[in-house]
């Protein structure tokens, strides 16, 4: 009971806008501040269950302990400060994943060139691994990246408004790129290939599939959030 109390109000904390290295030091300081309450009422006289009674009411009420650290401007976070920046954080994780992808599969390429000596490989093969490339990089990895984003939200004082924004913004640059890779052959190293594009007569159609991976996207925000309210 005791340990859940300022479990509580650390994520509570958190919620209000309070740095999450703030929030430990506070939920400590109140626990360390209930010990020393515990142990004069023990001092007193009082039974172990009514020195406990005794140190929570003297510690006082959550809602109060709440607005007192809520209130102090100095222990915010950045994402209470500059919640703006919340909608380009997934959009830059995005931009340095696949980069770091980029150069492992371009060292990828060069060991197999190394290793296959002139054996070509299947036309089904190469489309397949081809396919796969573009499914992870535009699909999957972006629909990861923004879900992850949410689930840090539900637990954050992130407003919804700056949660979506990132979410299509990740989602709808994601579908203006293109990514392809082409395995080694006689005569040719192979190549990666990572770029992005717009016109306007696609617009309509990625805009529709950036609205989609988004909505899969914010599906763990939903469901943390709706466990997370009481009962």
């Amino acid at each position: 009971m005791i340990e859940t109390r300022f479990a509580n109000l650390r994520r509570v904390l958190i919620r209000r806008g309070v740095a999450a290295r703030h929030a430990r030091r506070a939920a400590l300081e109140l626990g360390e501040h209930y010990e020393q309450l515990r142990r004069e009422a023990l001092a007193r006289g009082e039974a172990p269950d009514q020195a406990a009674r005794s140190a929570h009411r003297a510690l006082g009420a959550d809602s109060v302990l709440l607005e007192r650290y809520a209130a102090r401007g100095e222990l915010r976070g950045w994402l209470y400060r500059w919640p703006a920046l919340y909608a380009l954080a997934p959009l830059v994780s995005y931009t340095v994943l696949c980069v770091l992808l980029m150069g492992a599969l371009v060292v990828v390429l060069d060991a197999t060139h190394q290793m296959l000596h002139g054996y070509t490989v299947p036309a089904l093969v190469a489309a397949a691994v081809n396919a796969a490339v573009s499914v992870f990089l535009l699909w999957v990895l972006p629909v990861g990246v923004a879900a992850a984003f949410a689930l840090l939200a539900s637990c954050r004082p992130v407003a919804p408004r700056w949660l979506i924004a990132s979410t299509v913004l990740l989602c709808l640059v994601a579908r203006m790129m293109n990514a392809g890779l082409m395995l080694p052959v006689p005569g040719h190293r192979g190549s990666a290939t990572l770029g992005i594009g717009f016109a306007s007569s696609h617009l309509p159609s990625q805009l529709t599939a950036a609205l989609v991976s988004g909505a899969l996207a914010l599906l763990p925000y939903v469901l943390a959030t709706r466990r997370s309210r009481p009962a």
